[in-house]
């Protein structure tokens, strides 16, 4: 992992100076070193923050290509790069580094965009070509590693971080539109909540030349029509052996590196085979964040866990009064609103894994997405399943649109015939009670908002008769995954963590999208497919254990956190910001401060929400608006 910066100037101009601000930024990402090139016509300037993992020795960045014509700057790991590397070797290609950054140059050199169907991994990288005057930029095909882009003053600036473009004289503003669409379900796959500043949507490369710059996908998720799902059980077994074969190369293939490797362990079963696989091939430390309440805490299945695998073991615990000492610095880091302390428990234990000398962490997630792990998705899977429930479901539906469902809704029943279980849980979780808290003209963008019609554009024809799960879980790894959980790679690396998630790895997927429906679930546990590839090396209380989310303990319980929002809620940021009214901002927080604390665990998301508005805004000093469609 390491941190980007790239400008774009067609009419040249620029020299290094023009980047360091934004490398500035990015120091916490690449604490290792830092290097930056300036193109002899002024028209790019590459800069680069180092977390030294591969070749710590050689592999500083930019690198140059062989002629000398094209430069390059990455973040991330590309996977398999040693055999991609003596394949290019052979065919002529000289080397300047041992680094597997090296290989997207020389891939590009031969392929053009192409090479992105070569690189396996969590990556975002640009290259510049002198001669073409072209820059080239991707993103991995699930969005793991985060790209963003603005124009700015007749120039394009690229980073790994938002903080890195406002350094260099971006401002900071508001985007109501995508904040309306995150209310909904998710921001838009381009969009953030700084107003003009992008992000390559996952599996996407971008191209800003002389003819202007334009985005294009290179990969996408593509799931079997449900037609061709509904047979396939009698190679179940071979089946089985081709989801443990792929979950262990992709485990081993995370396990390479020049720097120490740690892993993270909960009591699920997603961490924990990742752990298990391997403990098969060599020393393994994890660690496992100690909740504060028993409820949350899995920390006592990991600890047997770590005995029954023979692994080292730390416990690192998160309370919930750390949230007034780390809201505001977890924000920042983040670079947008959180709705459950998990942020602030994340942040702290990749501190802690920093700070026993790790830089590299391997993660569970991405296997509630394979594997249909959560509730919501179990709910869709039984639609595909059972024809009488979906048509029931559907009347249900059509009763609702009649009386009047909301716009998103009504997209999502005219297109699909049912609403994805995740996006009615938020309606009624969030986008539902927040209204009474938004300023007149916010709820009337919101309640004018339809943020699944350009969702469901962009999925073309990956939706068509597809089953219900397939079409939830595509529309959720379009949205919520990389807009939301993914966001916890910017909280690993303000602590110069990478981390690794072998579940995202589409060689697996490649895999996992050919399970029949019916084989998601066996005798009422989830996950099944999972479960059964890992029979041999998990231990049976994770075997046999529930799903559970990685949620942290309910802060709202706490009055010093309440105490927290109060203030926040009664400052400028909150007076200035263009969604919630202080004045009902505050009357929230005194309902809660009077009932018990057990009861108040309702309201957490709605204070996340706010409490994390008000500090983005006082963190980046947001301001202001923009509508879709302004300039």
């Amino acid at each position: 992992m390491c941190g980007i910066v790239a400008i774009h100037s067609p009419h040249g101009g620029l020299a290094e100076a023009d980047a360091e601000k934004g490398m500035t930024a990015l120091l916490a990402r690449g604490p290792d070193g830092t290097g930056v090139w300036c193109s002899p016509t002024g028209r790019a300037v590459l800069g680069h923050t180092r977390l030294a993992v591969i070749d710590p020795r050689t592999g500083g960045q930019p690198i140059a290509g062989e002629e000398g014509r094209r430069h390059l700057v990455a973040n991330g790991e590309f996977y398999g790069f040693r055999e991609i590397r003596r394949e290019l070797a052979d065919a002529g290609h000289r080397f300047r580094t041992q680094s597997d950054s090296e290989i997207a140059l020389h891939l590009y050199r031969r392929e053009g965009p192409r090479a992105l169907d070569r690189l396996r991994g969590e990556f975002a990288f640009v290259i510049w070509d002198e001669r073409s005057g072209e820059l080239f930029a991707a993103r991995d095909r699930f969005g793991v590693k985060p790209l963003y882009y603005t124009r700015h003053e007749g120039r394009l600036l690229l980073a790994s971080e938002i903080k890195a473009l406002l350094a260099c004289g971006v401002p900071a503003r508001w985007d109501t539109a995508a904040f309306a669409a995150h209310l909904q379900v998710a921001l838009p796959t381009d969009r953030t909540l700084f107003a003009g500043i992008f992000q390559l949507p996952p599996g996407s490369y971008l191209v800003a030349g002389p003819d202007g710059v334009t985005v294009h996908r290179y990969w996408d998720l593509d799931y079997p029509p449900a037609a061709e799902l509904e047979g396939g059980d009698g190679r179940w077994d071979d089946h089985v052996d081709e989801i443990r074969a792929a979950v262990e190369d992709a485990v081993r293939v995370r396990m390479i590196a020049d720097a120490p490797v740690a892993y993270h362990l909960s009591g699920g079963l997603d961490s924990t085979s990742v752990v298990a696989t391997a403990a098969r091939y060599g020393t393994v430390t994890a660690f496992t964040v100690r909740f504060d309440d028993p409820a949350f805490d899995e920390s006592g299945v990991a600890g047997r866990t770590a005995r029954h695998l023979g692994i080292h073991h730390h416990k690192i615990d998160s309370r919930r009064a750390d949230f007034g000492r780390h809201i505001r610095k977890t924000v920042r880091a983040g670079e947008t609103v959180q709705e459950n302390a998990h942020g602030i428990a994340r942040y702290l234990h990749s501190r802690a894994i920093r700070g026993h000398g790790f830089k590299v962490v391997l993660g569970g997630e991405g296997g509630d997405e394979l594997f249909a792990g959560y509730p919501q998705f179990q709910k869709d899977l039984a639609l595909g399943l059972f024809p009488e429930l979906l048509a029931e479901t559907r009347r249900g539906y059509r009763r609702l649109a009649e009386a009047g469902a909301p716009a998103h809704l009504r997209t999502l029943l005219d297109e699909l015939g049912f609403v994805p279980s995740w996006v009615l849980d938020r309606y009624l979780s969030v986008t539902s009670p927040v209204v009474p808290l938004l300023r007149p003209e916010f709820a009337e963008e919101l309640a004018g908002t339809d943020a699944c019609t350009p969702l469901l554009g962009a999925a073309g024809d990956r939706l068509a008769g597809r089953a219900p799960l397939h079409q939830s879980t595509y529309l959720f790894a379009k949205s919520w995954l990389p807009n939301y959980i993914l966001a916890a790679e910017r909280l690993d690396a303000a602590q110069a963590v990478e981390a690794r998630l072998p579940f995202l790895d589409h060689h697996l997927f490649a895999v996992t999208r050919r399970t029949p429906l019916r084989r998601y679930t066996h005798d009422g546990a989830t996950k099944y497919p999972l479960r059964a590839a890992m029979a041999d090396r998990l231990p049976p209380e994770v075997s046999a254990g529930r799903k559970r989310g990685f949620l942290a303990p309910p802060v709202v319980s706490d009055n010093r956190m309440l105490a927290v929002v109060r203030e926040l809620a009664g400052g400028s940021a909150m007076r200035d910001n263009p969604f919630f009214r202080p004045e009902a901002v505050a009357r929230l927080v005194q309902r809660l401060a009077v009932r018990p604390s057990h009861q108040r665990a309702a309201g957490e998301r709605l204070i996340q929400l706010v409490g994390t508005v008000a500090v983005l805004a006082e963190e980046f000093g947001l301001a202001g608006s923009r509508r879709e469609g302004e300039t």
